[in-house]
Formats: structure tokens, C-alpha cells, sequence
């Protein structure tokens, strides 16, 4: 018997998924942007999909965005708290073993004007509270801590 270990990275597809996945491939493969039977098809699909996440995750259908993978996640949803928190303060705190799509992102916006505080961690890969407090600044607006992986 196999033993999978890596599921932070990815995980097993239920085969549920995978026959609703061949089926919308095979069947309804349209763009959903598109302005004819297989657009529209699409389009209600993708409709369908944002409300059952809805129903799993709360929130609203319009709030929830598909996208290709975590990294493009990590992305989308960085650059979109920095900007939107940039009238506060341009300033960010992070760990040095946050994943590399964030590092990436860190790093970009580094080079776009925003001021990010690394912090080192302790041999168990944690953060101290004392060092994020001499950390925080008047122009801090966000605080990433890897350690929801713990």
C-alpha cells in the first residue's frame, strides 16, 4: 500500500470530480464568455460551480474566483490585500520560510514601492510574538505567518 504524504502540494482527486471533469471536457467544453449554446452551457456551469463553493465556504458567488493553481492563488491574493491596504501603509511582515509564490510576490512588491520586514524563526520553524511587535510600524497593513502548515 502507497503512503502519500504530500498532500499540502496536492491532493488525490475524488473520482466524483474526475467523471464531472470528463464529462465537461468531452461535452461542455465551451469558453464561458462566449455568446452562443456552448458559452452559455459553460457560463452555467461555471454559475453551478461558484454556488456549491458558496454553500461549502460561505460568502458570495461573485466573491469566488477560479484560478490555476495555489500559486496563482498566492498572488491574486496578495497583490490584492497590499493594494487594497496601501492608503494605510505600505508596509508588510513576513517570515523567511514563507512558500516561494509568496516570496515572489514579497519581492515584487519590494520592487513597487512597498517596505517588507523579514523575520527569522526559531529551529522550530516558528516566529516569536516579541519579534513581529518590534516589527509593526505606523505604515504595517499585513502580517503573512506560514504557520497555518504547522
Amino acid at each position: 500500500m502507497e503512503v502519500y504524504l504530500d498532500n499540502s502540494a496536492t491532493t488525490k482527486v475524488r473520482k466524483e470530480v474526475i467523471d464531472k471533469m470528463l464529462e465537461v471536457l468531452e461535452e461542455e467544453y465551451g469558453n464561458p464568455s462566449s455568446l452562443h449554446r456552448k458559452g452559455y452551457q459553460a457560463e452555467k456551469l461555471l454559475k453551478e460551480a461558484r454556488e456549491n463553493v458558496t454553500c461549502l465556504i460561505g460568502g458570495r458567488p461573485e466573491g469566488i474566483i477560479f484560478t490555476s493553481g495555489g500559486t496563482e492563488s498566492n498572488n491574486l491574493a496578495l497583490i490584492g490585500v497590499a493594494e487594497s491596504l496601501k492608503k494605510k501603509g505600505n508596509h508588510i511582515i513576513s517570515s523567511t520560510i514563507e512558500h516561494p509564490s509568496i516570496l515572489n510576490v514579497l519581492k515584487f512588491l519590494e520592487e513597487n514601492g512597498f517596505e517588507v520586514t523579514y523575520l527569522e524563526v526559531d529551529k522550530k520553524g516558528r516566529v516569536h510574538p516579541e519579534d513581529v511587535k518590534s516589527a509593526i510600524n505606523d505604515k504595517t497593513n499585513t502580517y503573512l505567518n506560514y504557520g497555518c502548515k504547522q
